[in-house]
């Protein structure tokens, strides 16, 4: 039972599409918090960011583990809900923090920060694969399979 909740998909191309859009987009900003790439503080300073925020040191890590590695399980669609259901939870955490900026990205600078519409469309991209599986391609379909 448990195999076939995590791993049974079918062979949809669509959700071959939006699962390796979603890991492209989202591996960056892991890369940023785990290894300091794309100007980002690495490892030990996400997490003094995020625990100095207020935020549990175990929650910080999850969230450094879920953009890096997990959104490279994303791409190759290895337990692919596991990892899309943490992205669910990151992004609607993001989007409540998001919030009192309104709706749309700081694309001109006016606004104290960044809205929440980023994390709306990732939010909607986690759920179809919690839905739908990791489609078409994927080493949870070879598994399901057997």
């Amino acid at each position: 039972m448990l195999k076939r909740l995590l791993f049974q998909t079918d062979n949809n191309i669509v959700s071959f599409i939006i699962r390796v859009v979603v890991a492209l987009v989202m591996f960056p900003h892991g890369a940023q918090k785990l290894l300091g790439w794309f100007g980002g503080y690495g490892f030990s300073g996400t997490m003094d960011f995020f625990t100095k925020g207020g935020t549990p040191a175990i929650l910080a890590f999850l969230v450094i583990i879920t953009e890096s590695i997990g959104s490279l399980l994303i791409l190759f669609g290895f337990t692919t809900r596991i990892w899309a259901g943490l992205l669910t939870v990151i992004m609607i955490v993001a989007m409540n923090i998001h919030k009192a900026n309104g709706f749309f990205m700081n694309w001109y600078g006016k606004q104290a920060g960044e809205g929440f519409e980023y994390h709306l469309l990732v939010l909607a991209i986690t759920v179809s694969l919690l839905i739908a599986g990791a489609g078409r391609w994927s080493v949870d379909r070879a598994i399901s399979k057997k």
